[in-house]
């Protein structure tokens, strides 16, 4: 009995004593190098920019503005500049400068392009260093964009006229600043615009503005043929700022009478029996009724019949193609006579193949 108590008081200790052998031993601590803490606690750059914004305020449109930052270091080591990066494509800043020693410093140019912007405007500079405290400094340019010369009401001109018919429309060209200058001339590209431009008298002038005042018209010419025109009108001034105005003109000239389509093309059709296509034709001349006289066809293949769909305003023209006909590509024009003064006779080419 005393045998089995001893062995169980013997075993007792031996488990504790295991378990302390197998759990891991903590790593003696390791002391800092004396190097690391020196540096640490060692001389340091602080990087120091006094004015950090620079307003430009109110200035005219194209107009490249150029800032220039003082970067000074009033810390105790060289100030290296890492990087100076623009937020914006506008923006070209000058290159990375030498490292600044203590208490001397350093320029930083940026010159921002303002052709392409109207109104309030922000634009950034980011500077990176080596400062541990500031590593990085955000400079920014402020400016107002406005043309030198404004186009009042506003630089856009929209048109929508009838064939046969004029229109024109005035705008008013001043400086913000009340400066003077002169309209020499103006330039259309490949559009038909006929433009004429004279300096505004004082019983005409534009109230609480300064300097000179012209008046420019645009007119879309009696003349110019039906479609779609989007060029813009240079007009060309003494001014050194402003050499160039823009003026954008939308001007969509329309036909008398409007044809759709303007060709009729049957496509590819089985030759055994008859196929139609229709073609409407709509009177926009305000006061006067058209009336169709005549239709034909110079292709004996083919017929023509006109159906008013509102008398005097639009009709209805249907080409039938006649069954049993020759194969393969035709060709024909469909001719209508109308009363009307401009376009007495409206052709229309008609396309079909037939199989």
């Amino acid at each position: 009995m005393k045998r089995i108590v001893m062995l169980s008081i013997i075993a007792l200790g031996v488990v504790p004593a295991l378990t302390l052998a197998q759990q891991p031993q903590a790593a003696p601590a390791v002391k800092a190098a004396p190097s690391a803490t020196k540096a640490a606690s060692g001389p340091k750059p602080v990087i120091e920019i006094t004015e950090k914004i620079k307003d430009f305020g109110v200035v005219a449109r194209g107009e490249k503005l150029k800032a220039v930052f003082v970067v000074k270091n009033t810390g105790a080591a060289p100030l290296v500049i890492n990087q100076i990066r623009p937020t914006c494509g506008c923006t070209v800043t000058s290159p990375v400068p030498p490292p600044i020693a203590p208490g001397t410093e350093a320029k930083i140019e940026a010159e921002v392009a303002t052709a392409d912007f109207s109104g309030p405007m922000s634009k950034a500079v980011m500077v990176y260093s080596n400062d541990p405290d500031t590593p990085q400094v955000n400079l920014v340019i402020k400016f107002e964009s406005r043309a030198f010369i404004e186009v009042l009401p506003r630089p856009l001109l929209r048109f929508t006229v009838l064939q046969g018919e004029a229109a024109t429309q005035k705008v008013v060209l001043t400086s913000f600043d009340g400066s003077e200058f002169k309209v020499t001339g103006a330039e259309t590209g490949s559009a038909p615009y006929k433009i004429e431009f004279r300096e505004l008298g004082e019983k005409e002038r534009l109230p609480d503005r300064q300097g000179s005042q012209w008046e420019v018209s645009v007119t879309v010419p009696a003349d110019t043929k039906a479609g779609l025109f989007t060029e813009k009108v240079t007009v060309k001034t003494s001014s050194a700022k402003a050499p160039d105005v823009l003026i954008s003109v939308y001007a969509s000239v329309q036909p008398m009478v409007q044809i759709v389509p303007e060709q009729l093309n049957f496509g590819t059709v089985p030759g055994d029996a008859p196929v139609g296509r229709p073609v409407i034709l709509v009177n926009n001349r305000q006061g006067a009724q058209l009336e169709i006289t005549k239709v034909e066809v110079d292709n004996p293949n083919f017929t023509a019949e006109s159906t008013p769909i509102q008398a005097g305003q639009r009709y209805q023209v249907i080409v039938n193609l006649k069954p049993g006909g020759p194969k393969g590509a035709q060709k024909a024009t469909l001719k209508i006579t109308t009363n009307d003064p401009v376009r007495k006779v409206i052709e229309i080419p008609v396309t079909v193949t037939v199989q």
